[in-house]
């Protein structure tokens, strides 16, 4: 996963000291559609590959009722996901850390650039 996001421009790695992943954007940029487009093709929700049993009555037309259902959601969870950025997933895990009192916790200014 991480070499997809390499190669999608939202991380580098280093080697040698201080070695490990690191953005290359601003968090608050980089949307979580970014990172599901790097690392997945093609649509968010998919119909299974494999033809249901045509000769089953649910088997026989589950996929065309479901993939009405499917455009519908797809709408709407790729517009979260673009307006979703990592830095608002990190500010939760923060806060959530906070709240529940978890050792180690630091706060993190994502304001500036490291």
């Amino acid at each position: 996963m991480l070499g997809d996001l390499r190669k999608a421009g939202l991380v580098e790695s280093r080697r040698g000291p201080g070695a490990g992943w690191s953005l290359l954007g601003d968090p608050a940029k980089i949307t979580l559609f970014d990172v599901y487009q790097a690392v997945e093709a093609g649509p968010v929700l998919g119909m299974h590959h494999t033809l249901p049993n045509q000769s089953c009555p649910v088997g026989f037309g589950i996929q065309p009722a479901l993939q009405r259902v499917y455009e519908g959601l797809e709408g709407v969870v790729r517009a979260q996901l673009e307006r979703t950025t990592i830095a608002d997933v990190l500010a939760d895990v923060l806060a959530q850390q906070s709240r529940a009192g978890a050792p180690g916790v630091t706060p993190l200014d994502l304001t500036s650039p490291s």
